[in-house]
Formats: C-alpha cells, sequence, structure tokens
C-alpha cells in the first residue's frame, strides 16, 4: 500500500518537474527577438518537449511497475477451445 501511495507521489512529482521544464523553454523560445532562430527556439521546444514527457511516462511507469511489483505475475493461459464450440458461442 506504501509501495503504491510513494509511487504516485513520485510520478506526480516528475510530471510536474517537466511540465514546468517545458513552460519554461516555451518561455524563453517565444522571447527571442531574431524570427529565424523564434522559430527554429520553438521547434527544438515541440520535439524537446515531447520527448521529455514520453521519458517522464516511461520512467513513471517503470517506477510504479517495480515498487508495486505488478510486472513478475504470469500471464493466464490460452483457453484451448476447439473450433466448433467457439462457432456455437
Amino acid at each position: 500500500m506504501a509501495a503504491g501511495a510513494v509511487a504516485v507521489v513520485v510520478a506526480a512529482a516528475l510530471t510536474l518537474g517537466a511540465v514546468v521544464a517545458v513552460v519554461t523553454w516555451t518561455t524563453a523560445a517565444i522571447s527571442i527577438p531574431s524570427l529565424p532562430l523564434r522559430i527554429l527556439a520553438v521547434a527544438a521546444d515541440v520535439v524537446g518537449g515531447t520527448l521529455l514527457l514520453l521519458v517522464c511516462i516511461y520512467l513513471t511507469t517503470r517506477i510504479a511497475v517495480s515498487m508495486v511489483g505488478v510486472g513478475k505475475t504470469e500471464f493466464p493461459p490460452i483457453p484451448d477451445y476447439p473450433p466448433d464450440e467457439e462457432a456455437k458461442n
């Protein structure tokens, strides 16, 4: 139970940090006076922000799975239905 709460807090902190970083980058990018450099900075901000948020989602998922231990469970076996029974249902 405590591991789940810690995983949620860590995930929230990582996501909040990523969002604050993206907002800071965006504010800096749109305040550049030169138009070609501003366009380049905004494009880099879109790519970098997207990658940062995707990495954040990946890390929070990995942390949650490793803390809670869900990744160690086995998948249920695939049912063996004969083709005739499958058509009846």
